[in-house]
């Protein structure tokens, strides 16, 4: 199978709602950049523009369980990148799964080589949830890096809460942000942002210099999701509040419908 016709059927998932079987595409990609032109192709056929990135495997965990020695980047569309307080039903979605980040909105066109701290200058930040989620059935945790890759690095909906100037930030702070997630009001799981490449500006340089490999750059308002505090947990029904604290102080509520 081409990567057209792989791009194809994830574009037919995509709009259908319909997931594909893995076993049909096990061995249809077994090269990383073939999967991104996959994914560049499947977003570009999408309905909405470009609105932002996603980085997943940005801790030794998550980079061994797939093989890879370095993260991955995922292309998400304009109109899955919300603000928090904000509402999603599971009939929306495939098989979603939730994580909390830091996310990075870009002042400016953003090019790989500027030092973190003229970076963080030229950003805004945010506390993200993320809802990964991808267009195979039974994805998690059995999806290869290829497919991954090629499906958006499953990429889902990203909900952003209040942006805060990275003037007003300094590096080193940022990655003592912590983060609680609760549903309900019980509290599921608790991180830092330490646990996102040392810092999760690190994670963005990452990102600046892997699309630079690919004659991309990182454009005015486009988001950012750097990775996640903590390993995933499935996506329910209820509310869930990301309480973040440190440098970054805000709350974001996600309503799940059934």
């Amino acid at each position: 199978m081409d990567y057209q016709k792989l791009a194809a059927s994830l574009l037919q998932a995509y709009k259908q709602h319909q997931p594909l079987s893995m076993l049909n595409y096990t061995e249809s990609v077994r090269d990383i950049n073939n999967a991104y032109q996959i994914q560049h192709v499947f977003t570009a056929g999408k309905s909405t523009p470009l609105g932002g990135y996603k980085i997943s495997l940005t801790n030794k965990i998550t980079q061994m369980l797939f093989r890879m020695d370095e993260p991955l980047y995922g292309q998400l569309e304009h109109s899955h990148i919300l603000y928090a307080p904000t509402t999603l039903s599971l009939v929306q979605m495939n098989e979603p799964l939730i994580e909390a980040e830091l996310g990075f909105i870009a002042k400016t066109d953003l090019s790989y080589g500027i030092s973190d701290a003229d970076l963080l200058k030229h950003v805004w930040v945010t506390g993200c949830i993320e809802i990964p989620d991808s267009r195979f059935a039974h994805w998690f945790p059995a999806l290869n890096k290829y497919l991954i890759i090629a499906d958006g690095a499953v990429g889902g909906y990203i909900v952003c809460g209040e942006r805060i100037d990275g003037h007003d930030l300094q590096v080193e702070n940022l990655s003592e942000i912590q983060v609680e997630l609760t549903l309900d009001n019980q509290t599921v799981i608790t991180g830092q942002a330490r646990a996102v490449m040392d810092n999760p500006l690190s994670a963005l340089q990452w990102l600046l210099k892997k699309l630079a490999e690919h004659g991309l750059s990182l454009h005015t308002g486009e988001v950012v999701s750097s990775g996640a505090f903590f390993l995933t947990h499935k996506l329910v029904a209820g509310e869930y509040n990301a309480h973040f604290s440190g440098a970054l102080s805000q709350s974001l509520t996600l309503h799940v419908l059934p």
